[in-house]
């Protein structure tokens, strides 16, 4: 039974514990914090597996000791992702080693080495069946669960794989009728917008589809592969199987490339940029990421308070997948390159093609 003390006591204590010095700090608890992603177009998969921290003076000085957030090797007695299917079966195991990483940029932790864990997956299969697509190496139809075992703690989290998607045809790299890219109209009189057209699949949440910009920069003897990239948009998917399309805008494309490339007022006459392609890189993040990315956004609202999200049992992070599909190799429309080559934005950025009908001096 909790009893109350005499108040005359009770001021008493708080007198004489009274201080000038505050402790902030709370008793120390194991926080584990994983970050893991999985790409079935990737054989080796990276997890990383940190503590968080907490102690008396400088947090940033702390943050540069190696230490304070990673797990010595004994504190992990396991660490295993397994392949599941719809009904919790185990079909497949996979142990996680660790591996030293030597290229971390300086920043906040401690660099340049960092301390990741990886497994490996054997191919699975060519998607999509019947065509010389890229090979998988992880089931797109199954689960993957991480577990792992720090401290006598016990970290469970399941996934879903993102599944390989299909953009329109009209739109695809591989067929040899595809339209070319419009961002001009076809009198050349106006700006135009080209549509990107594709089919959402199951675990397929959030697309993010950008531009990729390929060419050859050529100075004298010297020619130099390089290329800008740009994000066109994000679209969200509402149901499997969802025809999703997303447009890019001429005025904003050339704008671009112009605030991007600069001219160069020491080329000589045969100096030139040759148009190499045009790529639409397609990002996909399944539920788990997208719900995560969400709630991590900048908050841009009145109301700034927003959940905090894991879907891990016993330790805070993301445990999702994502997947990237890229159309490669389109060709600008002959108006729309005509407006690379002479229009206002780009007129001075020296582009031509060995494909076209602007052929290369």
């Amino acid at each position: 039974m909790h009893r109350s003390l005499p108040v005359a006591l009770l001021a008493a204590s708080l007198l004489a514990s009274c201080s000038t010095e505050l402790d902030i700090n709370e008793p120390y608890k194991d926080i584990t914090v994983v970050y893991g992603l999985l790409n079935q177009r990737d054989s080796i998969h990276y997890i990383k597996i940190n503590k968080a921290f907490l102690g008396e003076g400088d947090a940033l000085a702390m943050a540069q000791v190696q230490d304070s957030s990673e797990y010595p090797a004994e504190a992990i007695t396991l660490a295993k992702v397994y392949r599941e299917d719809g009904f919790g079966n185990i079909l497949d195991s996979f142990p996680l080693n660790d591996t030293i990483v030597q290229d971390r940029e300086p920043g906040t932790f401690y660099s340049p080495i960092q301390k990741l864990f990886y497994f490996r997956s054997d191919f699975t299969q060519v998607l999509p069946p019947g065509t010389s697509g890229v090979p998988m190496y992880l089931w797109q139809d199954d689960n993957y669960r991480l577990k792992l075992q720090i401290n006598g703690k016990t970290i469970s989290a399941k996934t879903a794989i993102t599944n390989d998607f299909k953009v329109d045809p009209v739109d695809q790299d591989t067929v040899a009728n595809a339209a070319r890219v419009g961002l001009r109209n076809q009198s050349g009189t106006d700006y135009s917008e080209y549509e990107f057209n594709w089919i959402s699949r199951a675990d397929c949440k959030r697309f993010v589809v950008s531009w990729k910009l390929r060419y050859d920069e050529v100075t004298g003897t010297d020619t130099v592969h390089k290329a800008i990239e740009q994000i066109i948009g994000t679209k969200v998917s509402s149901f499997v199987n969802e025809e999703m399309a997303i447009r890019l805008s001429g005025v904003t494309f050339f704008s671009t490339v112009a605030a991007r490339i600069k001219a160069e007022s020491g080329w000589q006459n045969a100096d030139k940029r040759i148009f190499r392609g045009l790529d639409f890189p397609v990002t996909v993040a399944n539920d788990d990421f997208h719900t995560y990315l969400t709630l991590t956004e900048p908050v841009t609202g009145i109301v700034n308070d927003r959940p905090a999200y894991s879907n891990l049992e016993n330790a805070i992070g993301v445990w999702g997948s994502r997947y990237t599909k890229t159309v490669r190799g389109k060709r600008l429309s002959t108006t729309s390159f005509s407006e690379l080559i002479d229009g206002p934005y780009t007129a001075d950025l020296r582009f031509c093609s060995p494909q076209d009908a602007f052929p290369c001096p």
